[in-house]
């Protein structure tokens, strides 16, 4: 006992062990995942950010791209080489500055003005009394320009000779007001750089503000647009921004203007930490608890079924069982059913067995005495000898009836059996036949026992074959058709079988084609026996019969019976083919 006892404290212990070490897994997992989360949210936002400076690097460089293309349609049109070339004449001046207001560079957004240089001194403006001043070039064609209040324009150069060049002024302002607003960014979350002045453009509660000094806009993120630069490096940072209603958490990063299309501006762009952290925060707190949720009805759906599945499994138990129940009673019934058809069958056979002789008798002086009279009587045409011959003809078809009935009892017919080879038999039979075939039947061969024996009385099996052949015979009718006789080995049994492409059998008269008299043929035309002695032939040597039929594709009888074991010496067949 106290050793059980101590096995259990150690297995308790081993648990409480296992059990720490697995919750402080679970928090190990639990924080590198937070850890992983955080990382990806900035992740994530250094991605948007990049996004946004990337379209509104764009949005500049395509807007002083498409000013520069129609600025180059304009100054190389033919009118306005020809109104340069009669500027300095009289009227010359006011027709150029005409031309330059109605073009359709004016109509640009942030188109500012256009004039002519001759010798370093404005000739035609489209402003008037305003002058402009060409600072350094920035790219290309393109340099920076101030006016008297140093507002900051970008003017571009177009040499028309070697004297005269005409610029187009574009207000950096609504430049980068309107790039900046079509990024979809907040109004203050774009800063422009123009790298080789050190302007910094910005904005701060929908003012844009144009300064040198960073403290003027935004210092942390100008300082960082400086640096960035300067350093020609791309790094986000994070600082804390007060606003009236709270300190938040922002996000920055600068890219140096060599790193984008546009060349001139290095651009800043910064958004809300908290905020997105915040929203990540939320939808990953209403997916876990989406998770939980899910899981536990997936749970509760689970114990639902399995309750469920075992009431369907006992009640499926059940039905099983009654399903079982139901087959023995049918099975009880057929055998009852069957039991009863070979009652009558029996009680045919006594009756039969039992008339037989008595029929015979009396059948023997009618047609004795025919026959007497018959050979005393003149063959005169519709005289008393047709009389007599019709009687003497009844007598014949009663006799025959009676042989049939007697083949049925078993009564008359001796059951001698001998070994018997299915081929040579079938042979012998479709050499009996051969006189009955009508002129529109054919009738084919396909025959594989020659090496097969079965043990059965020669004169049954034979009339059971031949039954079935005068049958398809008679199906197949006037039309006409083929009829095949089969033998092949199906498992331990030999397989007669003849089948027609006649009519076939109707469904509602397929179960009552093997009860003794039963007869579809007109009244006097058969007996209704054939198939009877047929069935009984089949089981009188152990066998079976079955019948497969389908109206307009034709009928197979199939007779099955023991096959012998061993091969006897196979006797010769004269009437094989």
């Amino acid at each position: 006992m106290q050793k059980l006892l101590e096995n259990n404290k150690s297995k308790e212990l081993i648990g409480t062990i296992v059990a720490a070490v697995l919750i402080a897994a679970g928090i190990f997992i639990v924080a590198m995942a937070a850890n992983s989360f955080d990382e990806q949210i900035e992740k994530d936002q250094d991605a948007q950010l990049e996004n946004m400076i990337a379209s509104c690097d764009r949005n500049i460089a395509d807007s002083i791209d498409r000013f520069d293309n129609q600025m180059l349609r304009f100054t190389g049109s033919e009118t306005f080489t020809e109104d340069v070339a009669v500027h300095d004449e009289e009227g010359g001046a006011a027709q150029l500055k005409k031309l330059m207001q109605n073009s359709a560079v004016s109509n640009f957004t942030s188109f500012e003005a256009m004039f002519l240089v001759d010798n370093g001194d404005i000739e035609v403006s489209t402003m008037d009394g305003k002058q402009y001043s060409i600072g350094r070039k920035l790219k290309g064609n393109i340099y920076s320009c101030t006016d008297p209040s140093d507002n900051g324009y970008l003017a571009l150069r177009y040499d028309i000779d070697d004297r005269i060049s005409c610029y187009g002024i574009i207000d950096i302002e609504s430049l980068y007001y309107t790039a900046a607003h079509q990024t979809n960014a907040a109004a203050d979350s774009v800063m422009l750089l123009e790298a080789k002045t050190g302007t910094l453009y910005g904005q701060n509660e929908g003012e844009i503000i144009t300064s040198s000094n960073a403290a003027d806009i935004n210092e942390k993120e100008g300082q960082n647009l400086l640096e960035a630069q300067n350093g020609s490096s791309e790094e986000a940072i994070t600082y804390e921004k007060k606003t009236e209603d709270a300190e938040r958490t922002t996000r920055a990063l600068a890219v140096p203007a060599e790193n984008l299309d546009n060349g001139i501006f290095a651009i800043s762009a910064a958004s809300d930490y908290d905020v997105i952290e915040a929203l990540a925060r939320t939808t990953a707190t209403k997916l876990i608890l989406g998770f939980a949720l899910v899981l536990a009805g997936l749970v509760i759906a689970l114990l639902i079924y399995l309750r469920g599945r075992r009431e369907i499994i006992e009640v499926d138990r059940e039905l099983e069982d009654l399903k079982e129940k139901n087959a023995q009673m049918e099975e009880l019934n057929r055998k009852t059913q069957e039991l009863a058809h070979h009652q009558r069958l029996e009680t045919i056979g006594t009756l039969t067995s039992s008339i037989a002789h008595e029929f015979n008798n009396l059948l023997t002086p009618i047609m004795g005495y025919s026959m007497m009279t018959l050979e005393q009587l003149p063959q005169d045409e519709g005289g008393p000898y047709d009389d007599v011959l019709e009687i003497y003809n009844a007598s014949v078809k009663a006799k025959d009836i009676i042989s049939r009935l007697s083949e049925l009892s078993r009564k008359n017919t001796e059951m001698k059996f001998q070994t018997i080879n299915p081929d040579d038999l079938v042979n012998k039979v479709l050499h009996v036949t051969s006189p009955a075939l009508p002129k529109n039947v054919d009738i084919f061969r396909n025959l594989h026992c020659s090496d097969k024996y079965i043990e059965g009385n020669e004169v049954q099996i034979s009339q059971l074959i031949l039954n079935l052949i005068i049958n398809a015979f008679q199906a197949l009718g006037e039309e006409g058709g083929e009829v095949t006789v089969t033998t092949k080995r199906v498992g331990k049994d030999i397989m007669f079988e003849v089948a027609d492409n006649g009519p076939g059998i109707p469904d509602e008269i397929r179960e009552k084609i093997f009860d003794p008299f039963f007869t579809t043929k007109e009244s006097g035309a058969g007996t209704g026996l054939g198939l009877a002695i047929a069935l009984q032939a089949a089981e009188d040597h152990k066998g079976r019969m079955e019948v497969d039929s389908e109206e307009g594709k034709g009928t197979s009888f199939k007779v099955y019976i023991p096959e012998l074991e061993g091969q006897p010496e196979r006797k010769i067949n004269y009437y094989e083919e």
